[in-house]
């Protein structure tokens, strides 16, 4: 039986950049200014390489990027054009191959529900004191943001490690939002890395009468954001950085670490370590790590959407109980 092989992307949003805007000092750890936005040409060709390998996995859609405005009623900085553009390229190009869901409002400062205001407060530290009865409306406004503006989505991504610390709350509050705004009764969220963590397997986190919450969990690192730490580009870099993943000849690297303990290979990048200040290093280094993953584990590994993943745990249960 093939073992899913899958990709976690956090922070997308569109144009705008929420690692900009909920950055400390705007520089990237050796001093280059953090570009304030993406070009949609980006998105293209992220699209070109997720079509080209089969590359499947989940896509955050931040709704309320960096508190500059909402999907549904527009960002500061960008034009409708832009918008539609970003929003229906996702929806052709990208879904087929993604799960969506938000990454909470605005992986930046928490937003009022009452008064639309923003408070001084990122979401992360905000939700530490939080319990069910408060979580549940934020997730649903922002899964509700993504249904206004025409997607499916079962599943959440937290901001840094929101919820951390009232995961048992925070998985209730999913489970509830999600059947809230979808009418669905299964959902998945993406919270935890286990890297270095033998057998490392999503696992289901929440069960309530007929409604199930399933945690799918990082199993490596991101690698790509090596290339906001140094100005390198060049294809011995790229080659470098692919091969602590995966060989060329997929013999070692830690996604064959991972699958040697019986873990699933679920790899993780950002969408600002894939654009890499515009270089697309980090993009070019998750072309070859797929390309790699393709020719030589096709027998070993499926890609899938971590719906999919999602779904393939409902159908054995008792074989994912365990935190892993």
């Amino acid at each position: 039986m093939k073992v899913p092989v899958s990709l976690i992307i956090d922070d997308p949003s569109p144009v705008v950049s929420v690692w900009y805007a909920h950055s400390r000092t705007g520089l990237t750890p050796d001093g280059r200014p953090i570009p304030e936005k993406y070009p949609n040409s980006f998105l293209m060709d992220f699209c070109d390489v997720i079509e080209k390998r089969g590359i499947k996995g989940k896509f955050s859609l931040v709704p309320m990027p960096g508190n500059y405005g909402d999907i549904v009623n527009g960002i500061e900085g960008v034009s409708d054009e832009e918008l539609a553009e970003w929003l229906d390229t996702v929806k052709k190009r990208v879904v087929p191959n993604f799960s969506i869901g938000p990454e909470m409002l605005t992986h930046n400062k928490v937003v009022d529900l009452e008064t639309n205001e923003t408070l001084d407060i990122r979401e992360n530290e905000w939700s530490e004191t939080q319990d069910r009865t408060t979580l549940t409306p934020y997730i649903a406004k922002a899964l509700s943001l993504l249904k206004e503006a025409g997607f499916d989505s079962c599943g959440v991504t937290s901001p840094w490690n929101f919820g951390v610390k009232v995961e048992d709350e925070y998985v209730a509050a999913i489970s509830q939002a999600v059947y809230d705004v979808y009418g669905k009764k299964n959902a998945w969220y993406y919270l935890r890395g286990l890297r270095n963590t033998p057998g490392a397997k999503p696992w289901i986190a929440y069960e309530e009468g007929d409604r199930t919450v399933v945690s799918v969990p990082a199993t490596t690192f991101d690698k790509t954001w090596l290339t906001l730490e140094n100005a390198r580009d060049d294809d011995e870099f790229i080659k470098e950085v692919a091969d602590t993943l995966i060989t060329e000849d997929g013999k070692a690297g830690d996604l064959i670490e991972v699958m040697k303990t019986g873990g699933y290979p679920i790899l993780i990048t950002h969408w600002q370590s894939m654009y890499s200040l515009g270089a697309y290093t980090g993009l070019k280094i998750l072309d070859e790590v797929a390309k790699r993953i393709n020719d030589n584990l096709s027998d070993k590994v499926e890609w899938m959407k971590t719906e999919e993943i999602m779904e393939m745990v409902l159908k054995n249960k008792d074989a994912y109980r365990e935190f892993k």
